[in-house]
């Protein structure tokens, strides 16, 4: 498994997305997308099924409906992505309704899981980074959120225990044994903090599984 920020060349990755796009999707689409998958920690089709209602760009958030477990959600957007989002939506929702996909493919018709997967793949490698069976793959992006949000606690010497239900309300768990996944990984990607996690959540750590549907 790939984790973004361990990724030299992850920063050619984001340069990549300033390019224009070779695809039927609307040039600056696909950037915004991505970066919002890595800075939110949303699913895929979270936010590809987002419309533009669900946008709201005047206080930076997204409340997401259409969630796995049918329970509604606000997750905030960095302030200079809802920039963005407002140009993007100047740029190609000139004459569209509030029911619009926002990152939409056509009018009325929003991406697919293929047309994410295949510019994920195209930037891959104008960036210059391999694919592997191992991966880059676009979950990794909803990995990555959850080992950094993690690792910045744990340095902050946050009470872990404390924050927990947060990462789980972010991440639209309805247990805690789903978020004990990234506790187990970033455990084990980070020995510096075992230790603590181990302390805070020795049986969710040893007995936490994946599940690939999670990230979809």
């Amino acid at each position: 498994m790939h984790i973004f920020t361990q990724m030299k060349n992850f920063k050619v990755f984001l340069m990549q997305l300033t390019k224009v796009s070779r695809c039927r999707i609307p040039a600056d689409v696909m950037p915004v997308f991505f970066r919002i998958l890595y800075t939110s920690g949303m699913r895929v089709s979270e936010l590809r099924l987002a419309r533009i209602r669900d946008i709201n760009l005047g206080e930076g958030y997204i409340t997401i409906h259409e969630a796995k477990n049918h329970k509604e959600r606000y997750v905030p957007i960095h302030p200079l992505l809802t920039d963005k989002c407002k140009e993007l939506k100047e740029n190609i929702h000139v004459h569209s309704s509030d029911d619009e996909y926002f990152f939409m493919l056509l009018p009325g018709r929003p991406m697919t899981l293929g047309n994410v997967y295949k510019n994920f793949r195209r930037y891959l490698e104008q960036a210059g980074i391999s694919h592997t069976g191992k991966g880059p793959r676009i979950h990794d992006f909803r990995h990555t959120y959850c080992i950094n949000l993690l690792r910045k606690w744990s340095d902050e010497g946050k009470d872990l225990i404390a924050y927990l239900p947060y990462m789980r309300t972010m991440l639209g768990h309805e247990s805690f044994e789903e978020t004990a996944y990234y506790l187990k990984l970033t455990a084990e990607r980070f020995p510096y903090i075992k230790e603590r996690m181990m302390e805070s959540f020795p049986d969710l750590i040893r007995e936490a599984v994946i599940n690939e549907h999670e990230f979809y």
